[in-house]
């Protein structure tokens, strides 16, 4: 189906619900799909003799109950005359009248207007121009009852009850509606209620059964599409204009599209002139301190808004709730002022108000009491400055310390410390009584300090009258003196430092400490105790006391217990017992019988004595191969640290030997021939040694031509290994090739001119080092100096053959 067709059948559709709900309240039993196409026809027809548009019709037949199924039952028949040809026709929005009405994109929208830092303080600025606040007028309500009605307004009559009947009547040119059988009735220039009876009374004369005590006829007068009018907006607006609003708009939806007063203009005195006569004084600050809207009256068309310059603003700054400028009338005064600002802060100086103000030569100060706010009078121009309340107490005393409750309290008349101290709930148990320090501001601020004696003002004696900002100090025994505290060393759980107790024992901080650990000596703990302060007044080379204890391990209590009391400061010794060690651990692995880890019997046990625990060597053992390696001791690491602070230019190789494990010369045959002797080392914790099998290949690495393992054979020279594997490359340092045997040990070629190449074993390693980088760059100056001691050196020869 076309287009065209489609918005006919839709039309068609919502005029033949409007026919059936015009005569009667749609049923929800009537069978649309059972009305002949004659019928359907004749509705049409009729319809569009009202001259209802499609909107119009929409909205009566839902408002009158018609159900889903009955609009879609009505769409397919009219679909179907559709196709079968009949042309079913309606009258659409542009073919009911000339009238002039508004839609959402017809009115006028809010200017985009500049803000600046001047009128964004300016007071009321903000109501036109805020985000979050809109006076947008709305187009989607009713007709309020002071709606004027006018000219080509469109007024709609629903008769109901007895009699049904709808009229969609349009108010002509000189103010009237055309009623069928009734004649004109004048509702032009009307309020919307007052018209709404008048129409409501001449209807009476056509439909009696509106007029008795008990009727049976009602109607409801409505207007559909409400008129547009044009409004100007003129003198010191923020964008002046003709603006297009809808007939219920007020003054305040126009003063918020054109964005209100700009920086000269008035809030105060905002005109609507209608016909050049005065119809109302807008006043924005009754709105914004009172929430009332007295004079925000509803526009008709050719309204003119007119905003005059401002007469009188002043500037509020400092402790106000609000600041900025603000307008004021011709009688209005400082205390007027104060109330549109919301009042002083809760910091403000509220006696006494400056006033800058301008003569027309110079400025000029002013002060303003309060007692006087209600009566000054402020010009045009004026700068109202309210300062801050000082930090300063007429009336406050404060005590702090060894009392039940420090802080502020109130001075009151004749108060004195005593009651001071009765107000704080008193001293606590452990204040130190003897002293306590009252500061107290001289006349010139000084500060000053009085003491007293505590126990005397609690008791009454010598009492103290206070003043104002008085500060009372009152210690307590603890703050006066060093914190105290005993430290145990050694053999406990949890050694430490522990705060002093009195009365505390031994036992006791043993006890505190968790208790010996299996390690410790019970027999011998020592304390060390530090001189008093009367045995410190005396010069003496004793550095500390010195005690040795012997305690059960069970720390059971006895009558001996409390004999000697831990005296605060005291050190505390639980020394290890003699012969106490935990197992120490080595391991032997490779061609041994028994392989594996072993516990070391005594702090003598040596190799020899090892590989005979572990059932002795393998028929396949290589002893020459066998290593030593050997866990880093605490004095290992001390060594590390001396070398790595006295020598920066360590190697990265040299580091790592340092770190971990090292390996140790380790001459298995000779240990194995004479056990005990300086090779047969004694063993220590975490030891490894390892006895590979018999190799029988020397490998070849560094600068040759072909490094490779090669089978070792009896009385062959190094020379023989370097030639099988190419021969030395040309980076070769051929002075300085060394051997790495089995057992770890390292031989270095000697000899400058006839060199003395090192004997390879089964097993070693032949290392051939590189030649080092020559520097880049010009070396004539080197090879200068290098001629140049040949020379001295040629010619001191020939000196002596002479």
């Amino acid at each position: 189906m076309h287009l065209k067709q489609i918005c006919k059948a839709t039309i068609g559709l919502t005029l033949l619900l409007i026919h059936l709900l015009s005569t009667a309240q749609v049923q929800p039993n009537i069978q649309v799909d059972k009305l002949s196409d004659k019928q359907v026809e004749q509705i049409v027809e009729e319809i569009n003799s009202r001259g209802l548009t499609m909107e119009q019709a929409i909205q009566l037949a839902r408002a009158r109950g018609a159900s889903s199924l009955q609009i879609n039952q009505l769409q397919s028949r009219i679909q179907k005359l559709q196709m079968d040809g009949s042309e079913l026709t309606a009258p659409s929005d542009n073919q009911t009248s000339d009238e002039t009405t508004y839609s959402a994109d017809s009115i006028s929208t809010k200017a985009n207007i500049q803000t600046t830092d001047k009128n964004k303080k300016i007071y009321g600025f903000n109501l036109f121009n805020a985000n979050n606040l809109t006076f947008e007028p709305s187009i989607n309500i009713p007709a309020p009852d002071n709606y004027v009605v006018g000219n080509s307004d469109q007024l709609t009559i629903n008769i109901w009850g007895a009699s049904q009947q709808t009229y969609q009547l349009q108010v002509d040119g000189n103010g009237d509606i055309q009623i069928p059988d009734l004649g004109p009735v004048h509702v032009g220039g009307m309020n919307f209620n007052q018209a709404e009876r008048k129409i409501s009374q001449r209807l009476q004369a056509i439909y009696s059964g509106m007029r008795s005590e008990n009727p049976n006829t009602f109607a409801s007068i409505s207007i559909n599409n409400l008129r547009s009018i044009k409004i100007n907006v003129v003198g010191e607006v923020n964008a002046p204009g003709t603006y297009t609003l809808p007939a219920t708009a007020s003054a305040f939806n126009a003063l918020y599209l054109s964005g209100g007063p700009n920086e000269n203009g008035s809030f105060r005195q905002i005109k609507v002139l209608r016909q050049n006569k005065e119809v109302a004084t807008i006043d924005v600050y009754n709105f914004l301190i009172h929430g009332k809207i007295n004079n925000n009256v509803s526009l008709r068309d050719q309204d003119l808004i007119l905003i005059p310059t401002y007469e009188k603003r002043v500037e509020l700054s400092g402790a106000f709730k609000r600041e900025g400028y603000f307008e004021l009338t011709e009688k209005e005064t400082l205390a007027d002022l104060i109330s549109y600002a919301g009042g002083f802060t809760d910091q403000a100086y509220h006696e006494r108000l400056t006033i800058t103000r301008t003569t027309g030569r110079e400025l000029k100060v002013i002060d303003v009491v309060r007692d006087n706010f209600d009566h000054f009078i402020l010009q045009n121009g004026d700068l109202i400055e309210a300062g801050e309340i000082i930090d300063r107490y007429e009336n406050r005393v404060s005590i702090e310390g060894a009392v039940f409750r420090p802080g502020t309290y109130a001075l009151t008349d004749g108060m004195k410390l005593s009651d001071l101290i009765k107000k704080a709930d008193g001293v606590k148990e452990n204040v130190f009584s003897n002293r306590g320090v009252l500061l107290r501001l001289g006349a010139d601020l000084t500060p000053q300090t009085t003491a007293f004696n505590v126990s005397e003002i609690v008791n009454g004696d010598n009492d103290i009258s206070l003043k104002r900002e008085d500060q009372v100090i009152i210690k307590d025994i603890f703050s006066m003196r060093e914190s105290r505290f005993v430290r145990i060393f050694g053999q406990v759980q949890n050694p430490g430092e522990y705060e002093y107790l009195e009365q505390m024992t031994l036992k006791d901080l043993i006890f505190l400490s968790g208790g010996f650990t299996e390690a410790a000596s019970s027999s011998f703990i020592e304390l060390a105790r530090r001189h008093d302060h009367e045995t410190a007044a005396t010069v003496t080379n004793q550095l500390a006391s010195l005690f040795q204890f012997d305690i059960s391990r069970n720390l059971a209590l006895d009558q001996n217990d409390a004999a000697f009391e831990i005296k605060p400061y005291d050190y505390i010794y639980v020394r290890k017992a003699p012969s106490y060690n935990q197992q120490r651990t080595v391991t032997i692995q490779g061609e041994v019988v028994y392989p594996g880890p072993y516990s070391l019997r005594s702090k003598t046990e040596r190799i020899s004595d090892l590989i005979k625990r572990s059932g002795g060597l393998t028929p396949q053992a290589f002893s020459k191969g066998a290593i030593l390696q050997r866990r880093q001791m605490e004095e290992d690491i001390v060594k590390q640290s001396i070398h790595t602070a006295l020598d920066d230019s360590l190697t990265e190789k040299a580091q790592e030997q340092l770190n971990g494990y090292r390996k140790l010369e380790l001459r298995l045959a000779d240990i194995m021939t004479n056990p005990g002797s300086l090779y047969d080392y004694i063993l220590r914790e975490g030891d490894q040694i390892i006895v590979p099998e018999e190799v029988q290949e020397v490998s070849i690495s560094g600068e040759v031509l072909n490094p490779i393992g090669l089978a070792y054979q009896p009385h062959k020279s190094l020379k023989y290994y370097i030639n099988r594997s190419g021969g030395f490359s040309s980076d070769a340092k051929k002075g300085k090739v060394f051997v790495i045997y089995s057992d770890g040990t390292t031989k270095i070629t000697k000899g400058l001119f006839n060199r003395n190449y090192p004997k390879p074993e089964p097993g070693s390693q032949i290392v051939v080092p590189s030649k080092p980088e020559r520097p880049k760059g010009d070396n004539t100056s080197k090879w200068l100096a290098i001629a140049s001691t040949f020379s001295s050196v040629a010619v001191a020869v020939a000196a002596l053959l002479r």
